[in-house]
């Protein structure tokens, strides 16, 4: 009885008056029982600008292969390829024939297996793709004859998933002349809202969030755009809105410094026009240095004054020991710094050099901010005590030998399992320490490794 009760039931659909029963198999045709593989595939997966199709293989020149492009009102992922293609097999299927989807993506399985019992229970609060997979299982709820799920592995010289494989990528190449109009899914066979006995005090705080309407903010959103245009611009990567909100909660950014993206992406620091609505305190919204209008653009790339162009020399200067090329500096690429890949430049992985990258980059513009906090809160019109070249130069290299010296201490055998992996920690600064090739191939351990000096351009030497 206890389950009977549901709350985050939507206002348009009430649940219904008695369960909702799969149909009697009253029209099982056991001899036209159909065996489907089904496969995804994604180009630039988990970016803004990815193109995902599916694919559905039955054998020979069955009638019902395909290879679909995933609607661009779904997001375009891998994982959402994969279950979309059991959408477009199980509504393309007779409901009377028996169906035996074969899929690679434990994913697609369990969540229409294991997992689904526990995701309907909760209202599917939290849960990703909740849309996608609902859409699949109401098909399947609808069919009169039996289903079956079976999981193969990938390339592994499955006749059929190497067929519904490239099915899928050819649906992704296709675009819009590959996309297909499926009939509405039964929603009759899906209970709204969630069981109130399944609910913890977590899961119902986040009902309340989900159901709560959601206030856009033109400032963050502008923001965000910009971010990504500065991303796509530089490494051909689009990232998604939730990519880059989920970058700066990366292990590698720091909690100060996450606090101080997540607001700028919002724009909330108090600078710049901010102060024009003070009576009294107009004088506030100018650089203290330039005269100009503050913003986060200015402070943190624009300013002449010495900081900001020291220290983003000494990050190029770093990183140019590691890559031939190095993105332009500009505002969206340091706010969205934790979300870009040299990847596709690189044309292989690059995990060490986007560890490096994330961590210069972002703990370098929390410095700027810092300083110039510091020049206009401390030291005022004083500018004989404001930050010389060198003093911000020393500040840089505590800063980062600081994150080096942290980054080889959680790499400890007593963190256990929270230990970090060596070889990332390896990989990430090797290349730009001090007399770094008398160190040993394994220099965590190695007392006094420190970020070297000889990353400096000459121009920054040349400065006071």
């Amino acid at each position: 009885m206890a389950g009977i009760f549901r709350v985050f039931v939507p206002k348009d659909g009430g649940a219904p008056e008695r369960p909702i029963r799969r149909p009697r198999r009253r029209f099982q045709v056991d001899e036209e029982r159909i065996t489907a593989y089904t496969d995804g595939s994604c180009d630039r997966n988990g970016s803004g600008n990815a193109v995902a199709g599916s694919g559905v293989w039955c054998g020979g020149a069955h009638t019902l292969n395909c290879g679909v492009k995933v609607p661009v009102n779904l997001p375009q992922t891998n994982q959402v390829a994969e279950i979309y293609a059991v959408s477009v097999i199980a509504a393309r299927a007779p409901p009377f024939a028996p169906l035996d989807i074969v899929s690679d993506s434990k994913y697609v399985i369990n969540g229409l297996t294991s997992s689904l019992r526990g995701w309907e229970a909760k209202g599917w609060i939290g849960v990703a793709n909740a849309m996608v997979i609902k859409d699949a299982v109401a098909r399947l709820r609808s069919r009169s004859a039996v289903t079956t799920l079976q999981w193969v592995k990938g390339h592994s010289g499955s006749v059929g998933n190497d067929a519904a494989d490239a099915l899928a990528k050819q649906g992704a190449e296709a675009g819009e002349a590959g996309a297909l109009q499926l009939p509405d899914p039964p929603k009759e066979y899906l209970l709204p809202g969630a069981k109130l006995h399944a609910l913890t005090q977590k899961l119902a705080y986040q009902g309340v969030r989900l159901a709560a309407k959601k206030h856009l903010r033109p400032a963050t959103e502008a923001t965000v755009a910009r971010v990504q245009a500065s991303l796509l611009h530089e490494t051909g990567v689009h990232p998604t809105e939730a990519r880059l909100w989920q970058a700066i909660r990366r292990p590698e950014i720091a909690r100060k410094q996450r606090d101080f993206l997540w607001k700028a992406l919002h724009r909330a620091q108090r600078v710049g026009s901010y102060w024009n609505h003070i009576p009294g305190y107009e004088q506030r919204a100018k650089c203290t240095h330039c005269g100009e209008e503050e913003s986060m653009e200015h402070i943190l790339v624009d300013c002449s004054v010495a900081p900001v162009s020291v220290i983003w020399d000494l990050v190029r200067g770093a990183l140019g020991q590691k890559s031939d090329w190095l993105p332009t500096l500009s505002l969206g690429v340091v706010l969205g710094a934790a979300a870009l890949t040299f990847a596709a430049k690189a044309k292989k992985a690059t995990p060490g050099l986007d560890r490096l990258f994330a961590i210069m980059v972002t703990e370098s513009a929390y410095l700027i901010w810092k300083l110039r906090c510091e020049r206009v809160i401390d030291l005022g019109e004083d500018r004989e005590r404001w930050h010389t070249a060198a003093e911000t130069e020393n500040r840089w290299f505590a800063v980062m030998n600081r994150r080096l010296t942290l980054d080889r201490a959680l790499t400890s055998a007593r963190f256990g399992k929270k230990a970090k992996d060596r070889g990332i920690v390896l990989r990430t600064w090797s290349g730009i320490l001090h007399a770094e090739l008398s160190l040993p191939d394994d220099w965590i351990n190695t007392p006094a490794v420190l970020v070297g000096k000889h990353i400096l351009g000459p121009r920054v030497r040349g400065e006071g």
